[in-house]
Order: structure tokens, then sequence, then C-alpha cells
């Protein structure tokens, strides 16, 4: 039979069409099928890293509990064997077995606490005493000349004094870092082989099939869900050579007595350890089997269903293009009238018009949807950079970018706020408020910095600051002003009382989650100091070595001298550090670690004038080196006073070449005239003169080598002192009238900059005065 043009049209269409049909459902199986395969997959190498991540939180904390617990002086006196008779040495072994028996007691994790000390030979348990010339077990001194200042042991039997038990052990040099050669003695934790198992088989919502267990990098089982397994070595498994030599995760699938596994492992960047999975794969993919007969049913029928309809849906399409070829050849037949109806109901070639313009609209659409998520996916990568998640900086800038999200990629607190609810405020309320104090926060943080503010819900907000430069106690005075502000904004204009609890600051993006958690724990001191108020960690918790960060801040007067190249005050600063740290008994290694830290701040002193630190540096030469190779502290002194001296003939040469600015002749006395302003700040002096704040804030950090916030607390701080000196005037009066609508503000900056309480630097400034006098 002869076709006529949209006869042949339509059959090629309609080949075309059905091609389509089934590849789009071939296609379609594939892909479901294959991705379900990859989700499990992944799903099983996902719990593999969630035991991982377990395991390495429990390990870290432990390494974490043995550093504080070398900080304890009868640990200290156990491992030197240093006392002065036979009651004191015993008097100090009971108070440390006490102290093993709570670590052991209020940690559910460990099974007992072992101390070895190479100077006496001793060894002491959270149960037992072993002294060195009697006992036989010496399984801890072997490790004495270990590489590495930690180790773990997979899994061993170890007898503490009461029973023989199965365990993993971490063990550690004392002191903390040291060479094998000058190591004092050994402390080793012991973890029950039970917690690893528990931690494996909690991960496992129900009853897993197949076997998980853990090897060392010997192929020795650590733990494993059959017991009979342990202290086995796998090392002839022929798999288990496989996963031993590569690193990462993997799977892949072999064959155990003629029966196909699936084979997933992950290997511990923390310990080095491999969590293996080993599952029937008839069990693994057995979800499939459904799903994969659904779909070929489903296919077939939609394919029967296409070819059905295809023919009925060609035919009226091509009607409209049969009676335009009739017209151009002359032979075009009028419908039937029986067929009128279905003329006027047919679907011409201008469908094709409708669908283009449907997706048109469609485009639209989504464009607005993606405008519109941006403040939920705001919300969503804070959160996940605060629970841990993201802590990669480079994996996660391109969506900060996207949302808008200001941050740096080093220098992070974070601030946790909370919205005083008293009164007649409706849910509806709390939540604009707590959007206004994004919104407030976000403002004034970006003005000289960056961060973002997120909404908990419930009248809570999160704030991370980033800073782009600066030491981190400098940055959280720096967070602390901004922070005083944003609380006078919420109460002014909105009359709102907010408190914000502030973690410390941290160098790295991981390191946000412990900020975070350290904001909220300051956040539940507002019940002792108060609502309004801005609560710092610093102010409620302690430092470690309390000697050693008194010695830390005596290091600021350095600094400042070597900012004004006073060398005769610089000079006479550090004779008197470095005397003040031997009176005080500093260890060699905090000696040196105190001289280091010292030139780095110095380093950053010349960096805020404008110097290249890294030529500064190469014509330092290795400065950590040379600091270490010092016998002495004399030579650690000549060294930092030589550095410094340098560093201050750099200063001047610098500000030498430095010219003078107009603005900031006529900023900065205006700046001393209005300084007492309580609300006075970056913004409201760049409205005055009408510039930029950020043009303002660059200014500053060239011409005053400051940020406009240092600078306007300096000079309040300083004028602070000369009313100080007048001793009927109270504390809160000074406060106020420097400026400071909080007294708790006004004492935490004070004592940041000068290292004394203002009642101490008043009793200091009269002592001195009478002295004077009576000379």
């Amino acid at each position: 039979m002869k076709l006529s043009i949209s006869g042949k049209v339509m059959f090629i269409y309609s080949l075309v069409f059905i091609a389509i049909i089934f590849l789009t459902f071939w296609l379609s199986y594939a892909g479901t099928v294959g991705r379900l395969e990859q989700d499990l997959k992944t799903t099983h190498l996902a719990l593999l890293k969630q035991i991982d991540d377990k395991i390495e939180i429990v390990f870290r904390q432990t390494e974490k509990d043995l550093l504080n617990m070398s900080q304890e002086l009868e640990y200290v006196y156990f491992m030197y064997d240093s006392y002065d008779d036979a009651a004191q040495k015993y008097a100090n072994f009971f108070g440390l077995s006490n102290k093993l028996k709570t670590l052991v007691h209020t940690n559910e994790l460990f099974s007992s606490i072992f101390l070895y000390s190479e100077v006496s030979g001793d060894m002491l348990t959270d149960k037992i005493y072993m002294k060195g010339d009697v006992s036989q077990d010496t399984w801890l001194a072997n490790y004495i000349r270990m590489k590495g200042h930690s180790k773990w042991l997979s899994t061993h039997k170890v007898w503490d004094g009461e029973k023989e038990q199965d365990v993993i052990t971490l063990i550690r040099s004392y002191p903390s870092i040291s060479s094998p050669e000058f190591r004092k003695g050994l402390v080793a934790i012991n973890i029950n082989e039970d917690v690893l198992y528990r931690m494996i088989k909690n991960v496992y919502e129900e009853d897993q099939d197949g076997h998980t267990f853990i090897i060392d990098d010997q192929a020795n089982i650590v733990t494993h869900d059959d017991s009979t397994q342990l202290y086995k070595n796998l090392a002839n498994t022929p798999y288990i050579g496989q996963i031993l030599s590569h690193s990462g995760s993997g799977h892949f699938t072999v064959k155990i007595e003629g029966i196909e596994q699936s084979i997933f492992y992950t290997a511990s960047n923390y310990t080095g350890w491999r969590i293996v999975s080993v599952i029937p794969k008839s069990n693994m993919y057995q979800p499939l089997e459904s799903t994969r007969s659904l779909m070929i049913a489903f296919a077939v029928g939609m394919v029967l269903l296409a070819l059905t309809v295809l023919f009925y849906v060609n035919r009226l399409t091509f009607k409209p293009l049969d009676r335009l070829v009739g017209k151009m050849s002359g032979a075009f037949k009028p419908v039937h009238p029986e067929h009128e109806s279905v003329r006027g109901s047919s679907v011409g070639l201008g469908y094709l018009e409708t669908v283009f313009d449907q997706m048109s609209v469609d485009r639209e659409h989504l464009e607005k949807q993606v405008r519109d998520s941006k403040p939920v996916l705001k919300w969503r990568i804070i959160l996940d950079i605060l629970s841990g998640y993201r802590t990669e900086y480079a994996s996660v800038r391109h969506h900060l970018e996207f949302t808008g999200i200001r941050l740096y990629a080093h220098r992070f607190v974070v601030c946790t706020a909370e919205i005083a609810k008293e009164g007649s405020v409706s849910p509806k309320d709390v939540t604009l408020y707590t959007y206004a104090l994004c919104n407030v926060a976000e403002e004034l943080m970006n003005m000289e910095n960056s961060g973002a503010a997120v909404d908990l819900g419930a009248g809570f907000a999160a704030i991370i600051f980033s800073f782009a430069e600066g030491d981190m106690e400098q940055n959280h005075l720096r967070a602390l002003a901004v922070l005083d502000l944003v609380l006078d904004v919420m109460k002014r204009q909105f009359g709102l009382l907010v408190t914000i609890g502030v973690g410390r600051c941290y160098q790295e993006m991981k390191d946000i989650p412990v900020s975070y958690d350290e904001s909220q724990k300051a956040l539940q001191y507002k019940m002792v100091i108060g609502s309004h108020s801005v609560i710092s960690i610093e102010d409620v918790l302690g430092h470690d070595n309390q000697g050693y960060y008194r010695l830390i801040t005596m290091t600021d007067r350095i600094v400042e001298a070597l900012k004004q190249t006073e060398s005769g005050k610089l000079e006479g600063y550090i004779s008197e550090l470095f005397i003040e740290a031997v009176n005080g008994s500093l260890s060699p290694d905090l000696i040196r670690q105190l001289s280091y830290e010292m030139i780095m701040k110095s380093l950053q002193v010349v960096a805020s004038v404008g110097i290249n630190t890294e030529e500064t540096l190469e014509e330092m030469g290795n400065l950590h080196q040379r600091i270490h190779q010092c016998d002495n502290w004399q030579d650690a002194q000549r060294i930092v006073q030589t550095v410094l001296e340098g560093l201050a003939g750099k200063i001047e040469e610098k500000r030498s070449q430095r010219g003078s600015n107009k603005t900031i002749d006529r900023l900065l006395p205006y700046i001393q005239d209005h300084y007492r302003d309580s609300e006075f700040s970056l913004e409201l002096l760049s409205e005055k003169f009408q510039l930029n704040p950020t043009y303002v804030s660059k200014l500053f950090k060239e011409y005053t080598e400051k940020n406009f916030i240092d600078y306007l607390i300096e000079i309040r701080i300083n004028a602070s002192k000369e009313l100080l000196a007048v001793k009927n005037r109270k504390i809160n009066d000074i406060a106020e009238w420097v400026g400071y609508t909080n007294t708790r503000s006004y004492l935490r900056a004070f004592k940041k900059y000068t290292g004394m309480t203002p009642t101490e630097y008043r009793e200091w400034v009269l002592m001195s005065e009478e002295k004077l006098a009576s000379e």
C-alpha cells in the first residue's frame, strides 16, 4: 500500500517513539536498581564510618583524660620518685590511687589505669601498688622506648590486681612530649574489649547478617562479634591481605567456602585499625528482589499501554499535517460530518508551543524556589558546622558563598544567645525577635570582621565570629566588644534583654563544635551572673596551668613596649619575665614554648605595621630549632632579646617611611571627645564624617596599627586609669564615665589590657604614691 507523506512521517515517528519508550524504561530500570545497589553499599560503608567515628571520639577523650591527669602534682611526684621521706611517699600514693579510682568509677568505659615510673621501677594501678624490685608484671615497662608519644595496643590480657581481662590499652609517655631517652615513666588506660563490641552492636539497630570485626595493621583481631575469634591472626586469610594493602574505605566480593560474600572495610585515620564487615551477598541484595520484579512488571505494562495509545495519538497529531499537505497538493478532502466532533477536539502542532511555554514557566518557578530556600540552606549549613558534620573549610566554601555567608578559613568564636521570655511574649514574637537579633549581630560583626547568626528555635540563636587576623585572646576580646553593642541595640530598639554565652577562640573550623559547647556551658551561668550580660567561658572556668598562663599575660606589656619601640622597657620586661619563669620552677620545655610564643606574638605586631613577616622569618633563621637547642634559660633570653630588638628597629624604619593622613587627623580628636558615649561605634563615626565604615576601618588599621574596637577600648582603659587614682571613686561610676554601661564588660577589658583588676591597679597606684611621698 502506498503511504502518503503524513503516513511516512507517522510511521518513522512511531518507530522512533517506540525505541525511545524501550530505551527510557531500560534506563529507568537499570538506574533505579543500580542506584539501590549503590545505596546499599554506601549505607554499609557509612555504618562502618559511624563505628569508626564513635571509637575515635572515645579514644580521643581517653587521650585527653590522660593529659589532664598528667597535670596532677601527685602524678609528677610518682614519676620522678621525688619524696622527702617514706611517709610523704605513701601519702602521695594514697592520694594518687584515690584519684585513679575516681577517674575509673566516673568513666564507665575505663577498666583500669596503670602508672609506671622508670625512675623507681614502681607500678601503681587503681587497685594495687607493685614495688619495682619485687614486681614480676613488667609488661608496661617494655614500651618505655616506643616510637612516638602515645600508642594504642590491640586486645591483650591484663591482670589489674583482681582479675585478668581482655582490654585495649592507650599508653602515653611522661613527660607528654619527650624523646625516649628523657622519659620518666608511662601511663596506660585500659578499656574492655566488650566496649568496642557494644559500639559495633549499638550502630546496627537490628541483628546483623554476617560478621563485623576490627583488626590491627598486623591482622590481629581487636574485637569480634564471635568471642572465640579473639587473639587470632588473619594474615593468611586472602581477603584480609587485600584489605591491609589499601587505605581508606572500600568494598569487594569474594567466595568463602563456595558462598559469595560482600566485604566492606574502612581504615581509621586515628588508630590505623581496619573495621571489616562480611555479609553474604544473597542476604545483602534480598531487599532488591521485590523491587526488581516490580520494575520489570511495571515496565512491561507501560510499554504495552504506550503501544496501544501511540497510533491513536500519532493519528490525531498528524491530522493537521494531512490537511496542510492536502491543501498544498490540491487534494484536500473535507471531513465527513460524523467526524466533526473529532476534528474540533484534536490536538494540533500548537501543542509543542504550549509545552515550551510551560517549560519556561517551570524554570521561573524553580529559580524562585531556589531564592526562597537560601535562608533554609544557610540554617542547615551553620547547624552542620556547629554539630561537627562539616569540618573542612575547603569543602564548604562554595556552599557558604552561594548562601551569602561570610566566613574566613581560620579564627572562630562561637556564641549562644538567649532572648528573655518574661511577660506575655508569644512564640511568634519570639521568632521575630530572634530573627532581629540575628540581623543585628551579623550587621555589627561584618563591619570589621565576618560571621553568621542563625535561629536555633525557642528564643535561642547561634552566632559564629570569623576573624581575618589577630591572636586568640585579641579576637576573643573583639567578639566581646561587638556582643556588648548587640545587647545595647536589642535593649534600646526592641526593649529586649539578651544573654549571650561565649566560647573560646579556635584556629580551625573543626574546633567550632568545641567553642559552641563552651558557649552553651557559659550561658548556663546566667543563673548566677544574671540576664542581659555577656558571659565568657574564661570568666567561669579556670586554666589548667595557672603559673604558665600568668607568665603569658606578662608578655602583653612586652608586646606593647615593642609597639612603642621603647628599647629600655623592652629589655627590662624580658629580663623580668625570664626571672619569674625560673623562680616559678617552670620546666625547660615550657620556657622554650614561652620564648617561641613571645616571638610569634611580636611577629603579629610587625605584620600589623605592614612589614613582610615571611622575609623577617627568613632573616631570623630556624627560630624553633635555635630555641630548642638552648642549654640554659640565659641563651633563650638572649635569642628573644636579639630578635625583638631587631623587630623594634624594623618598626621604627617602617613608621619613618609612613606619612600622615588628613582623614585620620580629623577622626582621632573626635573619638577623644566622644569615647565616653556608650553608644559610640564605628557606624556612628562613619555617619558623622559621611564615610564608608569599611574604609574607616581600613584607615585605622593602616595608620594606628589597631582595629577601631581595639583603639576605642584602649582609650577608655587609659582614661579609667587616671580616675582610679582617686581613692573614693566607685568602680561602677568609673566604668559608666568612660563609656561602659555594663560594669562586667569594663572589668573584663581592664584585666585583658593591664593584667590587673581595677581594684588591684588602684592599690598599686596608691602604694607607689605613698612610697614616693615617703622618699
